[in-house]
C-alpha cells in the first residue's frame, strides 16, 4: 500500500500524516462518498438535506458523513434554531480540493445531472403507477357492473360465455390501438406537468 502525503496535521512543530492517498482513495470510492462532496459543495448542508439528495440510504449517509469528518474531509458545527441545534457539514480545505477536482472533471455536474433524471425516472413510474390503478380500478367497476354469475343466459348456439382467445393478428392489431391510444393523453400529462 503506497502513502502519499494528503493532509498534515502540525503537532509539536513536526509535521504527521493524516491520511494516505490509498486511504482517500477507498473512502472516495465507497457508496455516496463522492456524491455527498458535491452535495456539500461550497456551503453546507444539514444531514436531513444530504438524505433527500443522495441516492444512498440515511443510514450510508450517516456512516460516510462520520468517515468524512475523521479523515478530514467534512466538518461539523452546530448552530441553533428554533428547535435546539443542528449540525451542518462544510468541506474542509482536503474536501475543497476534491469538490474543485469534481468541478473541473464535470463530475459534479454529472452527479447534478443524475439527481435529476432520478427524479424524471420517479415522477413518471408514480404516473405509471396512477394510470394502471385507474385503469385497474375502471376494469373492476365495469366488470362488477354487470355480473352474470347465477343468472340464466339464452346464448346463440355458436356462443360461449368462455371468451374465444383472440388470434395473433388480432393481438397486434389491439395492441397497437391501445398504443396510440395512450401516446396522446400521457404527453399531455407530462406536458402539464413540465409546465407548472
Amino acid at each position: 500500500m503506497s502513502y502519499i502525503s494528503v493532509g498534515f496535521i502540525v503537532a509539536g512543530g513536526e509535521c504527521v500524516d493524516t491520511m494516505g492517498l490509498d486511504d482517500l482513495e477507498g473512502f472516495l470510492r465507497q457508496k455516496g462518498a463522492p456524491e455527498l462532496i458535491t452535495e456539500i459543495g461550497t456551503g453546507t448542508a444539514t444531514f436531513n438535506a444530504l438524505v433527500d439528495a443522495a441516492a444512498v440510504s440515511s443510514s450510508t449517509v450517516s456512516s460516510r458523513l462520520s468517515e468524512g469528518v475523521e479523515r478530514d474531509i467534512f466538518t461539523v458545527s452546530h448552530r441553533p434554531t428554533e428547535h435546539g441545534t443542528e449540525k451542518r457539514y462544510e468541506l474542509t480545505l482536503l474536501g475543497r480540493r476534491i469538490y474543485d477536482w469534481a468541478e473541473k472533471t464535470e463530475f459534479e455536474r454529472k452527479v447534478r445531472e443524475l439527481r435529476r433524471l432520478r427524479h424524471e425516472r420517479d415522477t413518471s413510474f408514480e404516473q405509471l403507477i396512477g394510470k394502471l390503478n385507474r385503469d385497474m380500478e375502471i376494469r373492476k367497476m365495469v366488470a362488477d357492473s354487470d355480473p352474470l354469475e347465477g343468472k340464466d343466459v339464452d346464448l346463440p348456439e355458436d356462443a360461449s360465455l368462455v371468451p374465444k382467445a383472440p388470434s395473433e393478428e388480432e393481438l397486434r392489431e389491439a395492441k397497437f390501438e391501445r398504443m396510440e391510444e395512450s401516446l396522446e393523453p400521457i404527453a399531455d400529462d407530462q406536458a402539464e406537468g413540465s409546465s407548472e
